[in-house]
C-alpha cells in the first residue's frame, strides 16, 4: 500500500514501546490498513499525557498519525471497540508471542489485513481463556503464508501428487513434506492423515496438535535464521519446570 501522509482513525494494536527521549516514546504498532507502522508518541511519558492510558498491549485502539518518513508522529489514540477481559498466565505469554512473530517477519507498511483479522480474533480467544495451541497453530499458518513461507499441506515436495491419508512423510523445513521412503533415516515421522487435518484446521485430535507445533516451530526456527524469540525461551522454561513437577 502506498504511503500516506496523513492517517486518521486506523484500527491498531501496539506491538512494543521504547524510549525516545525523557518525556516521548517510539511506538511500533501492527495496523488494519498498513501493516507494522512505527510512531512518535510525543509526551507520552509525562503524567498528564493523553496518550498514557491508551498506549498498552492488547488493547483495540483506533490511532492517527502523519509524517513522510519511515518514522510517523502520533496525533491521536482512542479505545476502538471493547475492552477485552484481561489475559492472563499462558494466554498473556502467547498474546506476547503473537507480537514477537509480527515484529520479527512482517514488513513495514505493508497490509496483511487477514492476519490483522485473525490478531483480534486471537486475542478474544485469549481473553475468554480458550485452549492455546489451536489460536497459535492457525495464526503461525496464515503468517507464514502472508509472508511467502506457506507449508504446502496439499501435496508432496518432490513429486507434487496429493498428500494420501495412509501414507507416512517427513517434513523438510526447506522444501517442505517428503515421501519416508525418500528420506528412511529421519526419526520425524507424520502421517498423511495428520498433515490433512492441519491443513483443513482441525486440531480436536491431540496427535494433531502435537505434531502441528513440531512442524510450524521447525520452519518458523528455520526462517528467524538463528535468532530466538524472547517468549519462546520463557515458553521453554514453562514446559521444563512443568515436566519437572
Amino acid at each position: 500500500m502506498a504511503r500516506k501522509d496523513i492517517v486518521e482513525h486506523e484500527p491498531s494494536y501496539l506491538m512494543h514501546q521504547m524510549p525516545y527521549s525523557e518525556t516521548s516514546q517510539i511506538v511500533r504498532i501492527f495496523s488494519q490498513n498498513y501493516g507494522r507502522v512505527d510512531l512518535i508518541a510525543k509526551g507520552s511519558k509525562r503524567p498528564k499525557s493523553k496518550f498514557r492510558s491508551f498506549l498498552q498491549p492488547f488493547l483495540p485502539l483506533q490511532l492517527s498519525w502523519s509524517g513522510k518518513s519511515q518514522l510517523k508522529t502520533l496525533r491521536e489514540a482512542e479505545i476502538h471497540g471493547q475492552y477485552l477481559t484481561r489475559i492472563q498466565g499462558k494466554h498473556l505469554l502467547s498474546a506476547y508471542y503473537l507480537n514477537e512473530l509480527i515484529l520479527s517477519f512482517l514488513r513495514m507498511e505493508d497490509p496483511y489485513q487477514n492476519l490483522f483479522a485473525l490478531y483480534a480474533s486471537a486475542l478474544h480467544g485469549f481473553s475468554e481463556s480458550n485452549p492455546i495451541e489451536p489460536i497459535l497453530r492457525q495464526f503461525e499458518i496464515l503468517m507464514l503464508s502472508e509472508i511467502g513461507y506457506a507449508i504446502n499441506f496439499e501435496t508432496e515436495a518432490l513429486s507434487q501428487k496429493p498428500i494420501e491419508a495412509d501414507l507416512d512423510y517427513v517434513f523438510i523445513a526447506e522444501q517442505g513434506f517428503v515421501s519416508k521412503r525418500n528420506h528412511n533415516s529421519s526419526p520425524f515421522v507424520v502421517q498423511g492423515q495428520v498433515i490433512q487435518a492441519i491443513n483443513q484446521g482441525n486440531f480436536s485430535d491431540q496427535e494433531t496438535l502435537v505434531f502441528a507445533k513440531k512442524i510450524l516451530r521447525w520452519s518458523i526456527e528455520y526462517h528467524l535464521d538463528g535468532k530466538e524469540l524472547k517468549s519462546k525461551k520463557v515458553f521453554k522454561a514453562i514446559e521444563r519446570q512443568d515436566g519437572s513437577k
